[in-house]
């Protein structure tokens, strides 16, 4: 009697919420194959099921087909049983996987369906199963074109994706509060700086899974970053071929908007988490982080700590660079790293200081200066005169417009060609507002910026990419100076080794 295995595969679950759930027809299948085996008088080892798998689409793995194979491979069965040859097969190169085992077998082999057998040892019984393959396949290959059409006149419509919902939504209509506040949230970080790496960090934290999310896991960087660009998330459609997502995978929706004739984004028919206008605030700066600057050769690691790159050596000049202390010291136990004058680096290598006294040190400093700002400010009491209010508006955002300007030509955003354009376009555009004013130029008052208050309220909140931003925004160095003897490392920090330069 041959040992042969069954196999049954059905590709639909059915449409969400209708009650279907794909086990009734592979339990239908395992039943012929059953009824087939003992007309046969064949021994089933096992059923190998692939329930809500698909044969056509290329890039799907088909678990219970691959341990088939591999049965047939080691001789663990002699042959398959199936309700129907195009269960087992639609690509002709699964077929062809077969075709090489039995051709090479040197014991008797079965293959049957319940619509017929087909003999894969004999070039008539190849044959024959090709020629159903290849007409199973174009089959498939038609649907596929018809549903592809429905759904790109589906997004053309606004109406939702159907079958699993979208992170941040109950089913393709209706938001999830919880998960919406998430996006919402994360917005805002991510607009004041936050990198999405931290969002992830804080999501897996809180537990936050997504609708494909694997068992026992946390929500992924990757599934992050694409909830973050989902055009979904302001009611924008967005369409990808499905011949597109077999090549390439997971896309980014944000290149594949669906737009009318008039050339604007389709709006869908669901509720919205985001605003058009804070969605493209928020592609606009996820795809602004993706240029890189001459400050950090791309492929290299990132920043770890607060002071890398800030900290400056008073004896040689060369930029601090930081380190773990060896792991068992009391250095170690007590602070944990440090920051050093590395030789390797052309530095001189004679100064080093532990890292955390340091940047608390630095970080008060920064956030006195920042309060002594905003309460000279009050006591001043000091406002423009009175119709000056628009021009003072105008003048402080061309200013902060000039420094944005400068921080891209430093960054090497800018050619000298386009910062010297962008300035002169700039000082035209102040020396016009004189003029309107009837006034010749003169110095400003000095204003904290009004992110001050939020910078001094929510320090504590910042992530360290946020602390570097506001600490590079405002000091130009931080000269760390020699101990002398007796050295600086005795228990007790001393801030007059310190020195803050401040930028003007």
């Amino acid at each position: 009697m041959i040992v042969v295995g069954g196999y049954t595969r059905i590709s639909d679950v059915g449409q969400l919420g209708d009650g279907r759930d794909g086990r009734d027809g592979v339990i239908r299948q395992r039943e012929d194959v059953y009824d087939l085996a003992k007309l046969r008088r064949c021994r089933v080892h096992r059923v190998y099921e692939d329930n809500d798998t698909s044969a056509y689409k290329r890039r799907t793995r088909r678990a219970g087909f691959e341990d088939m194979v591999q049965d047939l491979e080691t001789g663990t069965i002699s042959g398959v049983i199936a309700y129907t040859i195009d269960r087992i097969a639609r690509q002709p190169r699964d077929l062809e996987r077969l075709i090489d085992i039995y051709e090479q077998a040197r014991r008797p082999m079965a293959f049957a369906t319940t619509t017929g057998d087909h003999d894969l040892t004999t070039t008539d019984g190849r044959f024959q199963a090709r020629i159903y393959v290849t007409v199973a396949n174009k089959f498939s290959a038609d649907a596929a074109r018809r549903i592809s059409r429905q759904k790109l006149a589906d997004a053309r419509a606004g109406r939702p994706h159907k079958g699993q919902r979208a992170f941040g939504w109950v089913d393709t209509h209706h938001v999830d509060e919880r998960e919406a506040e998430l996006v919402r949230q994360a917005h805002k970080d991510v607009l004041q700086g936050k990198k999405v790496s931290a969002v992830h960090r804080e999501w897996a934290e809180l537990g936050v899974r997504g609708p494909q999310t694997p068992p026992g896991k946390t929500i992924g960087y990757s599934s992050v970053l694409y909830v973050l660009r989902n055009p979904r998330l302001c009611g924008y459609r967005s369409y990808i071929p499905q011949k597109v997502r077999e090549r390439s995978g997971r896309l980014d929706p944000v290149e594949y908007l669906v737009e009318r004739t008039d050339g604007k984004p389709v709006i869908g028919t669901w509720e919205t988490i985001l605003s058009p206008r804070e969605w493209c605030e928020l592609i606009d700066e996820l795809n602004a982080r993706k240029q890189t600057g001459s400050g950090r050769s791309k492929g290299t690691t990132v920043t770890r700590r607060l002071l890398t790159g800030i900290l400056q050596c008073a004896r040689c000049g060369a930029t601090l660079s930081s380190g773990v202390y060896q792991k068992g010291t009391a250095s170690y136990a007590k602070h944990g790293y440090h920051y050093y004058c590395r030789a390797a680096d052309g530095g001189c290598g004679r100064i080093s200081r532990s890292g955390p006294p340091v940047e608390d040190h630095v970080e008060g400093q920064l956030l006195e200066r920042l309060r002594r700002q905003l309460a000279e400010a009050k006591e001043q009491g000091v406002d423009p005169a009175p119709g000056a209010s628009t021009l003072s508006a105008s003048l402080r955002q061309i200013e902060a417009d000039k420094a944005e300007a400068r921080r891209l030509r430093a960054d090497n955003l800018l050619s000298l060609a386009e910062f010297a354009r962008e300035i002169r376009r700039l000082e035209a555009a102040e020396q016009h507002l004189h003029e309107m004013a009837g006034a010749p130029p003169a110095p400003m008052l000095e204003r904290p910026s009004p992110t001050v208050g939020r910078v001094v309220r929510d320090w504590n909140c910042f992530t360290t990419d946020q602390k570097r931003e506001e600490l590079e925004r405002a000091i130009e160095t931080v000269v760390v100076k020699p101990a002398g003897k007796g050295g600086a490392q005795r228990g007790t920090f001393r801030p007059e080794l310190i020195e803050i330069v401040w930028r003007s």
